[in-house]
């Protein structure tokens, strides 16, 4: 039985959390690159973080999202004192930081008292649970159990899975908009092999699930009606299962496709 640093019991629901909260936190990549960003804030400070934000890191490069090239300039005097306290955060993480004139996404609004109360009493419970784990997984089980708790505030996004108060995430939004990966997507949508890896992969997954369960569910009811629309909504299904074979299909589209065999 875990127990806590008083040795009390924990919760059961506490440790049932654990296997999940490991899972999330157990040396992914893509955590430690929400973990870099994040860090960003942090690094800032509250005056840099009201009006930057830390957006992507690529190959080692850290993309910092400016309101204007006064800034950047500005900002480029402190990036060997910001690469630094990085160093000693994330060691070999972030080698270089580009500044990028762009669209700051606005803070989340301050949470409501009863928000605060259930962000302490979650934070609570994550520590509990990070005192159970290995030592080289501690911080980023407390960090991924904190997520699992706040729910909505921060389960993970749909996109890359780090956990996020907004879904997509603010990287993933970024993404969505990126010219290459809405290519890609529209590849994917058509059937066609990839020609993308990772997160910006994952990005133009998603629209293309998006569109292809968007045009199956907008063609089920006219193909009920008309049944020379079959074929297309078939021709969707099979697209849609070849890109997602683990996924089932929407409700009426599998069973009108089962009964035409």
């Amino acid at each position: 039985m875990l127990h806590a640093r008083g040795g009390g019991p924990l919760p059961w629901r506490l440790k049932e959390v654990i296997p999940e909260a490991l899972k999330r936190a157990g040396g992914k990549e893509r955590l430690k690159r929400g973990m870099v960003l994040a860090f960003w804030k942090e690094v800032a400070g509250p005056g840099l973080a009201r009006f930057t934000e830390a957006v992507a890191l690529e190959e080692g490069t850290l993309v910092v999202v400016v309101p204007d090239p006064v800034a950047a300039h500005q900002l480029t005097y402190a990036r060997l004192a910001l690469l630094k306290r990085y160093e000693e955060r994330f060691p070999g993480m972030v080698r270089e930081i580009r500044f990028q004139v762009g669209r700051v996404e606005p803070p989340p609004p301050e949470p409501v008292p009863e928000d605060k109360e259930k962000a302490l009493e979650a934070s609570r419970k994550a520590l509990l649970l990070a005192e159970a784990a290995p030592p080289a997984l501690k911080e980023r089980v407390a960090r991924a159990a904190r997520a699992l708790f706040l729910h909505q505030r921060g389960s993970p996004c749909p996109i890359c899975e780090a956990p996020s108060p907004t879904h997509p995430c603010p990287t993933c939004r970024r993404l969505l908009q990126d010219p290459a990966v809405r290519k890609e997507a529209e590849r994917l949508y058509r059937g066609r092999p990839s020609r993308l890896s990772g997160e910006p992969l994952a990005a133009a997954r998603h629209l293309a699930r998006e569109k292809l369960l968007t045009e199956m569910r907008e063609l089920y009811p006219e193909a009920l009606r008309e049944p020379s629309l079959i074929p297309l909504l078939k021709d969707l299904a099979q697209r849609f299962q070849k890109l997602f074979p683990q996924e089932a299909l929407p409700e009426g589209v599998r069973s009108l496709l089962s009964r035409e065999g």
